[in-house]
């Protein structure tokens, strides 16, 4: 078995895919379920090398919305397979800001069912076409610590004591066959909504979110039928979210960019890199 796992559905990330892997895999997470929201881009070609090594296991996922019915089949599917399993996404970065491995701070959770994770929001960094580079220092600005949605999480849960999504409608959230999840500060989120935490705490666990990118980023992603519901995204003013997202400098994770490269590079080498040292 697995410590952890990540779950992941996806549409036409192919170019964000190996670093979102890299990163991860970094950080601890050591197996990965990936859902194919039917994807036109060359993300098969990128995955293919960590499915053949067994690190991806890739699963193609046409429901349309499919976000909440594929973390239920990652949950029948997989249930046995790791201690804990994170349900994020490609544009959200799980890490610890202690620098830490996930699998060393999750082992105080260990006697509740689930962990929730407050985001960081991250805006556009004054890009206003897609950057190239590593999106972890591409994107450096966020929202101010207390913004309303820095209340929002994600879960980090124990698939042998999670049922599902939490009514089958937030997957930000899950219901759990005994107690309740809990926050970085040990907190247990037992009153609703689950889907937030009543004080933002990302000292220990944090979910750095890249929400708004460039803003040609953007304008691609507010055309896309949400994963969650299949609606097409509420307009957003770019200009207001971009000034809301970026009042806080914040380099904390770029802290991973020299490791994170080094096994980029090795990967697209083909080679070894000599020493590849993790923080």
């Amino acid at each position: 078995m697995h410590y952890l796992a990540a779950c992941a559905i996806y549409l036409d990330e192919a170019r964000y895919l190996e670093e979102w892997l890299e990163f991860h895999r970094l950080v601890g997470v050591e197996k990965f379920f990936l859902y194919n929201h039917v994807s036109t881009d060359d993300h098969r070609e990128v995955l293919r090398p960590y499915v053949a090594d067994g690190t991806v296991v890739l699963k193609d996922w046409p429901d349309q919305p499919g976000q909440i019915s594929a973390f239920h089949d990652c949950l029948d599917e997989h249930r046995d397979e790791a201690r804990w399993i994170a349900f994020i996404d490609l544009d959200e970065f799980l890490f610890s800001p202690t620098f830490k491995p996930l699998p060393e701070m999750l082992e105080r959770y260990e006697r509740w069912p689930g962990v929730i994770v407050n985001w960081a929001m991250f805006g556009p960094s004054g890009h206003e076409t897609r950057p190239d580079g590593l999106v972890i220092e591409n994107y450096t600005s966020r929202a101010e610590d207390d913004h309303p949605l820095h209340h929002m999480v994600k879960s980090v849960v124990d698939p042998r004591r999670t049922i599902g999504v939490a009514g089958n409608i937030n997957p930000h959230c899950f219901a759990y066959s005994e107690g309740y999840a809990v926050d970085e500060q040990f907190n247990e989120r037992s009153k609703k909504p689950r889907g937030k935490t009543d004080a933002v705490s990302f000292s220990t666990l944090r979910l750095n979110h890249y929400y708004v990118k460039s803003r040609e980023q953007w304008e691609a992603k507010a055309t896309i039928p949400s994963p969650q519901n299949g609606r097409v995204r509420r307009p957003r003013n770019f200009d207001r979210m971009s000034r809301q997202f970026s009042t806080v400098h914040d380099e904390t994770i770029t802290a991973y960019a020299p490791a994170l490269k080094a096994r980029l590079a090795e990967r697209r080498s083909g080679e070894p890199t000599a020493r590849i040292q993790t923080i």
